[in-house]
């Protein structure tokens, strides 16, 4: 009986110790576990870095993350107007873009606002009431045009784009009007929607276009400055009346004279190359600058040149240092 009780507990000793090994493989197991999800961890980490970088390029976003950039600039909405597709791959997106402020300003004053278009109206509201009272010309202002419409019919012929006799006074009506004030003007045709096809224009943009030059050559003729005008030709666009009757044919038949809020500004003359123009005036008279009597260019404070030579020069310099004495 003493062996028997001494094998069992001899077994019994051996199988406390068993429960380590599965234990072991627990641990290693959890062990393992963590270690994938750490990694997947650091993946998901750089996964997110990319993608903010590639955000950050995209809207062009700049700075350090999870701080917002700060700047004087003025977002604005400048996205390019394109085609979805480029070939067989898309174009890649662009979001607004932060401009300069300071650039914004700088462009906005570059522009001078010229004479009060509503002062101009009641002008010209006087000089034209014949016209008006006949319903020929019809005056309209807004915050950035003022606006003289008239009919082709009281200008031109039809199908013409020579000037009518009566068109003449009330052209210069209007100039005399304009060459009181400095603002910009822009000459507009329009046309009706029948096709003209004939020897001298075969679409109605060029109709438009070429009455729309004779009325601007015609306020140059009568005073205003060339720099002050231009043309736009919108052929039979923007219908103020319907198409379907000759009436409505009638008034969308019109040139429209338009003074825009804006003043011309007179572009400063540019100073004379006074190296340029002493080695022009040498070349022309190369007798006048023999013996080394070289000509001298001189600027006046008034904004004038005198050419004089050097020995000329000496001498006033000379005498008026005697006179000082």
């Amino acid at each position: 009986m003493a062996r028997i009780s001494k094998r069992l507990r001899a077994r019994q000793q051996d199988n406390l110790d068993r429960w380590l090994v599965s234990y072991a493989d627990y641990m290693t197991l959890m062990f393992a576990l963590f270690v994938v999800l750490y990694a997947l961890s650091i993946v998901k980490e750089k996964s997110f870095d990319t993608l903010s970088q590639s955000l950050g390029q995209i809207f062009h976003i700049t700075g350090d993350k999870g701080k917002g950039t700060a700047g004087d600039g003025i977002l604005t909405n400048q996205i390019a107007q394109q085609d979805v597709f480029d070939g067989n791959s898309l174009n890649p997106e662009k979001g607004p873009e932060l401009v300069d402020q300071d650039l914004l300003i700088n462009e906005s004053e570059n522009k001078k606002l010229g004479n009060p278009l509503q002062a101009l109206k009641q002008d010209l509201q006087t000089a034209l009431i014949d016209v008006a009272d006949t319903g020929d010309a019809k005056l309209k202002v807004n915050d950035d045009w003022l606006t003289i419409e008239l009919s082709s019919g009281v200008l031109f012929a039809s199908g013409s784009a020579s000037a009518n006799p009566q068109a003449l006074p009330i052209i210069q009506e209007v100039a005399n009007s304009l060459a009181q004030v400095n603002n910009y003007v822009e000459v507009r045709g329009f046309t009706d929607d029948l096709p003209i096809n004939n020897e001298i224009f075969s679409s109605n943009w060029e109709l438009s276009a070429a009455r729309a030059a004779v009325i601007t050559n015609l306020l140059e003729q009568f005073g205003i400055v060339k720099d002050r005008l231009s043309i736009k030709a919108n052929g039979p666009n923007d219908p103020i009346a319907s198409n379907e009757t000759a009436e409505g044919r009638a008034r969308n038949r019109r040139v429209v004279i338009a003074l825009s809020k804006y003043s011309y500004l007179q572009p400063r003359p540019e100073e004379p190359n006074k190296e340029q123009l002493q080695q022009n005036i040498a070349d022309k008279f190369p007798n006048e600058t023999a013996d080394g009597n070289e000509l001298r260019v001189i600027q006046l404070p008034g904004g004038g040149i005198r050419i004089t030579t050097r020995q000329e020069a000496e001498n006033e310099q000379k005498s008026d240092n005697d006179g000082n004495e």
